[in-house]
């Protein structure tokens, strides 16, 4: 990552929370977004597959495929399942404690007593 998107990526988190929880709320939705992107490009990539191949595998049109990857669509779990199936991963919701599993570039917003996020992750 870049220091100049790191920046960025602060600007836009302290703008959220001077905006209130719903301006929070939607950025975390953002970073979902392209956190799912960039996990389902690496699986993608580290498989030397295209998305075309990944379309046939998944049954999964590519252009979606092109969306999902681009942070441009909210794919539903139906698909994000099949893509992480046809990719060899799997599909999963990981539990940290307060605190724990966090990156440094949300340190400073309040954090529940869990934080619940969905996890598209590559077996060996």
């Amino acid at each position: 990552m870049s220091h100049k998107f790191s920046d960025f990526m602060k600007d836009l988190e302290a703008e959220a929370r001077r905006e209130g929880p719903k301006a929070v709320a939607e950025m975390r939705a953002f970073e979902a977004h392209f956190k799912l992107a960039a996990e389902l490009i690496v699986l993608r990539k580290r498989r030397k597959i295209t998305q075309r191949q990944l379309s046939a595998r998944s049954g999964i049109q590519q252009a979606e495929i092109s969306r999902i990857e681009g942070g441009r669509a909210n794919p539903t779990i139906a698909t994000v399942f099949a893509l992480a199936k046809a990719l060899g991963g799997e599909l999963g919701i990981r539990v940290h404690p307060a605190g724990r599993g966090t990156d440094h570039s949300r340190a400073s917003v309040p954090r529940r007593e869990s934080q619940r996020r969905v996890v598209v992750a590559a077996r060996g």
